[in-house]
C-alpha cells in the first residue's frame, strides 16, 4: 500500500514529510521504511537478530557444560540421592544442542535470503575464507536434520584427568556410532565425522563454528553497511525529520496545554538522566540561562523554534 510521500520523487525534504505527516501521519513511518535503505537496514535488523540467537544458544550451551564441570568437582554432586543431577544436565546440554543447530538452519536460510535480496559482493569467496574446516557447517546442518528427524543427539559427558598436569577437563560428546546409525548424512559429513578423534566434541565444536561465524558476519555487515551508504544516509536523514517532527509535535501540545501553576522541575526526572539534570539545576532558578540547558539536553532533532522556547519560558516562569 503506497502513501502519499511514495508519489514523490527522492530525495524528499522537511516540509515533503510535513505535508504528509498533516495528510496521513500513520502512513509516512511505513513510507519511509519502504525506501531503499529503510528495506537493507530492517533486512539487516533480522539478520542481526538471526545472528543473536545463534551466538546466544551457543553460549547458553557452553555455560551448561561449564555449570556441569564445576559442579561435578563436588564430591556430594555424585551421591545416590543427586542421581538425576548428572541426568538433569545432561538433557540440558542435549537440549541446548537442539537449539543451537535449529538456529543455525534459520540464520543460514535468512542470510541466504538476505544476499539474494540484496546482491551482496564477494559473499561465496568470504564465505570460504572465513568457515575454514571442511564439513563442520556441513556437519551441523545436518546434525539438526539428524535431530529433527532421526532423535536428538546423545551427548554424554566424560571427565579426563591429567595427573601430570594437575588438569581436569569436562566434555560432552557424541560417538560416531550414534552418528552413523542415520544413513542421511551428506558426503562432507562424513569426512567431517570420520575425520574426527573418536566423538564429536560439542564445545569444542560449537566454539570453533561460533568463532567463524562471528568473523564473517561481522565482515558481511560492514560491507554490507559500505556497499548502501547512500541509501542509508538517505533512509536515516528519513528518519532524523520524521522524528524531529513528531517530537515538535509532541513538545507543542504538552507545552501548550500546561496549567499555570504547573511546577516544572516535578517533571525533570522523566525526561532527563541525572547528570543531565545537574547540569540544568546548575544555572539559576528560573533563568533563560536554565531553559537553554534543558533544551540543549532533550533537543536531540534540533527541534526548539521561537515558539516552543517561548512556551518553555512561560512554563519556567523566565522574567522578561
Amino acid at each position: 500500500m503506497s502513501g502519499y510521500l511514495d508519489s514523490i520523487p527522492h530525495p524528499w525534504n522537511r516540509k515533503q514529510i510535513m505535508a504528509a505527516m498533516t495528510h496521513k501521519f500513520t502512513e509516512v513511518k511505513p513510507s519511509i521504511e519502504r525506501t531503499p535503505g529503510g528495506k537493507i537496514w530492517n533486512d539487516l535488523k533480522g539478520l542481526d537478530d538471526t545472528v543473536w540467537i545463534f551466538y546466544t544458544s551457543i553460549s547458553e550451551l557452553i555455560d551448561e557444560i561449564c555449570i556441569f564441570g564445576e559442579r561435578s568437582k563436588d564430591p556430594e554432586f555424585w551421591n545416590e540421592r543427586n542421581e538425576k543431577t548428572a541426568e538433569h544436565y545432561t538433557r540440558e546440554v542435549k537440549r541446548k544442542l537442539y537449539y543451537c543447530t535449529s538456529s543455525l538452519m534459520t540464520l543460514v536460510e535468512v542470510a541466504r535470503n538476505f544476499d539474494k535480496r540484496h546482491d551482496t559482493n564477494g559473499v561465496g569467496v568470504k564465505r570460504a575464507e572465513f568457515f575454514t574446516t571442511p564439513g563442520l557447517h556441513d556437519f551441523l546442518q545436518d546434525l539438526r536434520n539428524f535431530s529433527t528427524h532421526w532423535r536428538i543427539a546423545e551427548a554424554n559427558w566424560s571427565i579426563n584427568y591429567n595427573m601430570k598436569n594437575g588438569t581436569r577437563t569436562v566434555h560432552f560428546q557424541i560417538t560416531k556410532e550414534d552418528l552413523f546409525a542415520w544413513r542421511k548424512w551428506t558426503a562432507n559429513s562424513k569426512c567431517y565425522i570420520q575425520a574426527l578423534n573418536g566423538s564429536v566434541d560439542v564445545y569444542e565444536t560449537l566454539t570453533t563454528y561460533k568463532k567463524q561465524a562471528q568473523a564473517y558476519y561481522s565482515w558481511h555487515k560492514g560491507v554490507v553497511i559500505e556497499q548502501n551508504a547512500l541509501s542509508l544516509q538517505q533512509y536515516f536523514e528519513y528518519t532524523k525529520i520524521h522524528e524531529g517532527l513528531r517530537q515538535y509535535q509532541k513538545w507543542n501540545m504538552l507545552l501548550s496545554h500546561a496549567k499555570n501553576n504547573t511546577n516544572p522541575y516535578q517533571y525533570l526526572a522523566k525526561f532527563l538522566s541525572r547528570s543531565q539534570i545537574e547540569s540544568v539545576l546548575s544555572y539559576p532558578k528560573h533563568s533563560e540561562q536554565q531553559v537553554d540547558a534543558l533544551i540543549r539536553a532533550v533537543d536531540m532533532y534540533q527541534i526548539c523554534d521561537k515558539n516552543l522556547k517561548a512556551k518553555l519560558m512561560k512554563v519556567f516562569s523566565v522574567s522578561e
